[in-house]
């Protein structure tokens, strides 16, 4: 699992929504994994069809499709799923990057509902599946477009409050990753916690807080280990010197470098430089 939720707040907040609005409401990692729902009922109308194999793969495809669409624009997405009930998705969006999705369904707004209560069931009969198909049907709920639109507009609101609240994130490692790729590609400048604060949008207390439980020594120490880590490819791979490479990687006091290299890989750069050039 890729997203840390707190169990019982996002529990209540998700049972809030339901009572305001009567439609189910579901919590997506980004994998499209669903990791909890409110209500949980698994006998509903979308839960039995399931049970077919050919009709939960076009649920999935429907799913990911809202997914895919949510995650390029970053924004609320209303529509219609292959079985003709309308669904909504909203991200939840961490440092510009969509970590999880929102989702409410099993709602329609058809306003025939005796012409789209047939279609359901002769969805269903398609499928071969009959198991008091038509109970499920009659607990689908019915909204009126503009209630629809108003929740959804709720659901948008609720993903930001989520995400403001600290109910879901990314375990430690994997908002590290992106820091990561952020120090290497700006190894051989000057890497404050401030100018890595500003550009994930994180307070210095969380990221100390992160880097204390994947890096032994801290933020500081972090950084040291990439620069060291880069120096060491340059001189594995480049015909740099073993000045060059300390100004590359970042180290503006070229004896600093030497001393720090030697104390974490347990050889100087000298020695070093000799056993790969002989290797």
């Amino acid at each position: 699992m890729t997203l840390l939720f707190h169990d019982k707040e996002l529990t209540e907040l998700m049972e809030d929504f339901y009572i305001l609005t009567g439609i189910r409401i579901a919590l997506y990692d980004e994998n499209c994994e669903i990791l909890i729902s409110y209500p949980n009922n698994k006998e509903t109308f979308c839960s039995c069809m399931k049970k077919n194999s050919k009709f939960k793969k076009q649920c999935l495809a429907s799913d990911t499709a809202s997914f895919e669409a949510c995650r390029k624009t970053k924004s609320l997405y209303v529509y219609k799923c292959h079985a003709g009930l309308t669904e909504a998705t909203a991200p939840i969006i961490e440092n510009d990057r969509v970590i999880g999705y929102m989702m409410f369904g099993q709602v329609t707004g058809d306003k025939n509902k005796e012409q789209f209560s047939l279609k359901l069931e002769e969805l269903a009969k398609k499928y071969d599946v009959a198991e008091n198909i038509s109970e499920k049907i009659k607990k689908i709920k019915y909204r009126s477009d503009r209630q629809i639109r108003a929740a959804a507009k709720i659901l948008d609101s609720l993903t930001e409050y989520i995400h403001l609240k600290g109910m879901v994130q990314l375990s430690g490692k994997r908002i590290i990753e992106p820091i990561e790729t952020y120090i290497d590609a700006h190894i051989s400048e000057p890497i404050s916690v401030e100018r890595l604060c500003r550009e994930f949008n994180i307070s210095r207390t969380k990221l100390y807080k992160l880097m204390g439980e994947y890096q032994k020594g801290g933020i500081s120490a972090f950084i040291r280990h990439r620069r060291l880590e880069k120096a060491k490819q340059l001189i594995k791979n480049t015909d740099m010197s073993a000045s060059e490479i300390a100004y590359a990687v970042g180290f503006s006091d070229y004896n600093y470098f030497l001393r720090c290299f030697k104390k974490e890989f347990g050889v100087s750069t000298k020695k070093y430089f000799k056993n790969t050039n002989t290797m």
